[in-house]
Parts: C-alpha cells; structure tokens; sequence
C-alpha cells in the first residue's frame, strides 16, 4: 500500500502487476547482525542456569533457541560473551550482563525448544570473573556453570 501524495489516501498496488514495488514487511528498527555467541540466563532468585548462543543481535536486542520455560514479558538477566578478537592476546571474551525483557516465544515443534525474542532494556560489562554466574570454556566445548 502506498500513500497518493495528491490526497493522501492509501493507493493498493497488485504485487502481480508490479512486483518491484513488492517490499517485506520488516519490524525491526535497528538491523540484526547473525552472530552466534554464548548466552546464559539466569531467573533472578534462582540458581536455575540456561544457557544457549544468539542467532542474530541488535543494539537493541537478540533472539536465540532455547529448551526452557520463557514467558513474554518477564524480566530475565543474561550474561552475554563478547568475543574481543585482541590483537595482542589479552582477554578472549568480554562478558556482558544483560537485563532483558522477554518479547517474543514461539513454540518450535513438539521437540520443547522455543525461539525468544529479548529486548535489552540495561547492560553493564562485568570487569572481573567472580562477577560473572556463567563460565565459559573455550570456543568449541560447552559452557559450564560456577557453583
């Protein structure tokens, strides 16, 4: 649907009859990178742990799979690792504590995973490893959880 400039009334284009007209019907404000980098939640008051990788982030937010209960609305927090890519060495990853706030859940199939849709609502990097809740082993083996 287009505006006619002359009245302002919507204009209904057929997408058969012009197809370069044809646009998706894209929500997001800000664009997603398709990154896949560690994720750990936590409930706060709880020990539960969950962890999972994102599928693709904004500075707004991120979605990724998880095999948990996740209600839209609630507030989560989350440790996201960073990867740092330092020319030098130093740190591998820079952890990320996140306050989210969960938007999205679809059910994907009887298998009990879902897809979540967060949007991040506060952020702060943690500067030590005793802050962090999620411990992360190197790329390629499975995080583990700091008791």
């Amino acid at each position: 649907m287009a505006i006619d400039p002359r009245n302002r009334l919507p204009v209904f284009v057929d997408i058969q009859e012009a197809p370069e007209k044809a646009v998706s019907m894209e929500r997001r404000r800000r664009a997603r990178a398709q990154v896949h980098w560690p994720l750990c939640f936590s409930r706060p008051g709880t020990r539960d742990l969950v962890h999972t990788t994102t599928h693709d982030l904004s500075s707004h937010g991120f979605y990724c799979i998880a095999n948990a209960g996740f209600v839209p609305g609630e507030l989560r927090e989350c440790t996201l690792v960073v990867p740092t890519h330092h020319p030098h060495g130093g740190k591998p990853a820079l952890p990320v504590l996140c306050k989210v706030r969960v938007i999205r859940v679809e059910v994907l199939g009887e298998s009990g995973f879902c897809g979540i849709g967060c949007e991040i609502e506060d952020y702060r990097f943690l500067s030590s490893t005793a802050e962090q809740d999620c411990r992360w082993a190197p790329e390629g083996e499975h995080p583990t959880v700091n008791t």
